[in-house]
């Protein structure tokens, strides 16, 4: 197994790099964020009984499990800006807009669903895992929004979710790195940056 060369064992995933779409900066982290990272700090605590503790061998295989969705979400949402961009430009007009943006909604819902099927049996990652696993809903129902908001030329009623799903996602990112530390693993690169950057297509010029 590599290591991040400070002997810290990385958890490997060989799959493309951070959206620039669904990246954006996150604020400090509520009082039921702090509570999740304090989970994950104590379920690890020398004085907490052994069958509370994340293992390394369940962090990794949920790490893999959520990069296996992660990922290609990731890679999807980077057409959005090219569709906007053309919309914008009057390069496309709003029903082509529309139905692409629709169409990658679909595709986006397809994998927002196998999300939802990610359970960690340990209780402590299903607690870490539960609002993470929301803001899939929260942005299938932005996309879906932004696919009728095209059609009818109007972007001026969009669901306004952004900064539940900048929490949820900087906390859950950073309860996994508390997990990982206390189990000497790294994350993968690609989710030491989740929360860095943009949540949903940016709507400038429209």
């Amino acid at each position: 197994m590599p290591t991040d060369g400070n002997g810290a064992e990385s958890i490997p995933w060989a799959g493309p790099g951070v959206s620039t779409v669904v990246r954006r900066l996150f604020p400090a982290l509520g009082a039921a964020g702090l509570v999740l990272v304090l989970a994950a700090c104590a379920v690890a605590s020398p004085g907490a009984p052994a069958s509370a503790a994340i293992s390394a061998a369940q962090l990794r295989s949920y790490v893999t499990e959520v990069e296996a969705v992660r990922l290609p979400v990731n890679q999807l949402l980077n057409q959005a800006d090219p569709i906007l961009d053309a919309y914008h430009d009057h390069r496309i007009t709003p029903a082509v807009a529309s139905a692409r943006m629709g169409a990658m909604e679909q595709e986006f819902g397809g994998l927002a669903v196998e999300m939802g099927t990610i359970a960690p049996s340990d209780p402590v990652l299903a607690r870490i895992n539960a609002p993470y696993a929301h803001t899939y809903v929260l942005e299938d129902s932005y996309l879906a929004a932004l696919a009728s908001g095209l059609r009818d030329g109007n972007l001026d009623s969009l669901p306004d979710t952004q900064n539940a799903q900048r929490q949820a996602i900087v906390t859950w990112r950073i309860a996994l790195e508390v997990a990982a530390a206390r189990v000497g693993l790294t994350l993968p690169a690609d989710l030491q940056q989740a929360g860095r950057g943009e949540i949903a297509p940016g709507l400038d010029g429209s």
